[in-house]
């Protein structure tokens, strides 16, 4: 070997060292990670539970897993039986097929027959895995002497008569039948056709919705389990029928369970042609929406049977003479207020017409028949109220009565602004109106009084000669205002009739009579006056205490938007 290749092999080999130790590093610090979980020790227990049945017939054992071993790898499970049966030894094991899960579970021993009748046979179960095999605690059974054709996937309701063939013969001395496990769940029994039979009722206060197994239990509890599985049934649901066959559109149908109901589907009820899952309350709405006509047979399905109650469902009419219009008269476009059952309680909803055309009916006060209905831009005239739905053609018995806005007369056709007038026409009481004048929106008011209403000029009014008119909004268009007549007001200036006194000292109370004076502000001078009364007719003030002595022109002014209105008087006030 030459230098060179010593020096090439020493190198390979450091890297290679250097290569070893960098793993070795990375695996201790992975190593610290991770968490080793030990495997499961504990054996899987399986612990027996008294046959459900023992008849020589119906061979029904159960078990229960308390505790399941999921490390292991189950090969096998199942039932071991052995015995003397009369002068055969018998060895039996009946592997189930099912996985074993945690719970308790039962099987049925296919072939009965070879297990004598008074013969003591010992069971257990094993459960065999890849690491061990795990039996439970053995146990006895004894093969009773009853002979029973069980029936089984029965559909039966309470207070039913169940009648199984068997041998029975003097079995009342020895047993008693139960419907659960539970001590005060036995149930009264008779034995019929000469001990071929056994005949009982289904008890009332058994729950519907489930599955119950009928079982002869032994009276003698220091032997052996005995016991014989004789019919296995679920209890189909029954309802009470209603109280009363007459309902709203929108009424809650309520038809209450005879005995306890576990709220498994198969119960429906059905009205007219549409089924709906059972409940405590049933919205009726949903039953009949999309049905036509007033009466609706009406019953339940149970699974097993169909029950139509002796009447149909009967939907309660509207009165024709139960709706009436409160005001005595109404506009176009307006919302007021009437009497009657609303349309939700009838299934009209949007399906209200008043001259051939849609309004809206809204209920306010359900209790009180109150409502408000909103009608659209009809001509003058006398209208019914029709609805219409699948059930139903209304037309109300009382008409609304549809006046256009009308100006009839004035209080005044000269006024001063600031006075109050009333208008008199078809005003309809609770309606709101505006005021124009010349156009111009002046003030809003509310009708009190059917047929008039009252209006103060505004302050801010010039004199002149106008046109004055009413209005009101569309309670159906906001976009649309409607307009009354025209008639013509003529607004007379604002004067000073007199002042008094003319003499008076610093605080004397000073007096301005005149016409239209209400919302000016007097003045004496420069200075403005702190009124004591402000009337249309009159206004009263106090003489400042910083005026010196002198005699004054009193004015007095209004200002509106920008615009100011005085007026001087032409006596001068001389203060001492």
């Amino acid at each position: 070997m030459n230098f060179h290749t010593w020096i090439n092999q020493l190198t390979k080999l450091r890297v290679l060292t250097c290569i070893c130790n960098l793993l070795g590093l990375l695996l201790f610090s992975c190593a610290k990670d991770v968490i080793i979980i030990p495997p499961d020790t504990n054996p899987t227990e399986v612990v027996l539970l008294a046959p459900l049945s023992n008849t020589g017939n119906n061979l029904t054992l159960s078990a229960e897993v308390r505790y399941l071993n999921n490390s292991d790898i189950i090969l096998s499970h199942g039932f071991m039986v052995d015995g003397r049966s009369g002068d055969t030894y018998i060895k039996r094991e009946y592997p189930i097929a099912s996985t074993l899960k945690s719970g308790s579970f039962t099987y049925k021993i296919p072939d009965p027959e070879i297990y004598k009748e008074g013969y003591y046979y010992s069971y257990k179960y094993f459960v065999k895995s890849e690491k061990e095999t795990y039996l439970s605690k053995s146990d006895q059974f004894r093969i009773n002497n009853i002979k029973v054709i069980a029936k089984e996937d029965l559909k039966i309701a309470a207070g039913e008569i169940i009648t199984i063939e068997g041998e029975f013969t003097n079995i009342e001395k020895d047993y008693d039948l139960y419907y659960s496990f539970h001590e005060d769940k036995k149930m009264p029994f008779e034995i019929v056709n000469s001990g071929k039979a056994i005949r009982f009722k289904v008890p009332e206060g058994v729950k519907q919705g489930y599955n119950v197994t009928f079982r002869l239990i032994s009276k003698n509890q220091e032997e052996p389990h005995l016991a014989a599985i004789i019919a296995k049934a679920f209890i189909v649901g029954t309802l009470a029928p209603p109280t009363s066959y007459s309902y709203y559109y929108d009424d809650i149908l309520r038809l209450p369970y005879l005995t306890d109901y576990s709220e498994k589907p198969g119960l429906e009820v059905f009205v007219g042609n549409i089924f709906l899952r059972h409940s405590d309350e049933m919205d009726l709405r949903y039953l009949i929406d999309n049905q036509k006509g007033k009466k609706f047979t009406m019953g339940y399905t149970n699974g097993r049977d169909t029950i139509t109650f002796p009447q149909p469902l009967q939907l309660i009419e509207p009165d024709p003479n139960e709706f009436k219009v409160i005001p005595a008269y109404v506009h176009p476009g307006t919302k007021f207020e009437v009497f009657g059952s609303g349309p939700d309680k009838f299934n009209f909803g949007g399906h209200v017409t008043v001259g051939n055309q849609h309004v809206i009916y809204n209920q306010v006060d359900r209790n009180a028949k109150k409502g408000e209905l909103t009608i659209s831009d009809l001509p003058e005239g006398d209208y019914p109220m029709i609805m219409n739905n699948n059930h139903f053609t209304y037309k109300s018995a009382n008409t609304i009565k549809v006046k256009k806005m009308n100006i009839a007369s004035s209080s005044h056709s000269e006024a001063y602004a600031g006075d109050k007038i009333t208008l008199k026409g078809t005003f309809v009481k609770g309606q709101s109106y505006t005021l124009e004048i010349d156009k111009t929106n002046t003030s809003s008011t509310t009708c009190t009084t059917t047929g008039e209403v009252n209006f103060e000029i505004p302050q801010f009014m010039t004199a002149g000669k106008y046109q004055i008119k009413m209005s009101y909004k569309s309670d159906m268009d906001y976009q649309r205002s409607y307009y009354s007549n025209s008639i013509p007001l003529e607004i007379k200036a604002t004067t000073i009739t007199a002042i008094y006194p003319l003499k008076a000292s610093t605080g004397d109370l000073i007096t301005i009579e005149g016409d239209g004076l209400k919302g000016y502000q007097a003045q004496i001078a420069t200075v403005e006056a702190r009124h004591t009364l402000s009337q249309n007719n009159k206004i009263q003030f106090e003489i400042p205490n910083n005026l010196p002595k002198g005699k004054y022109r009193i004015n007095i002014s209004f200002t509106n938007f920008g615009k100011n209105n005085t007026i001087t008087a032409t006596d001068y006030l001389e203060i001492n």
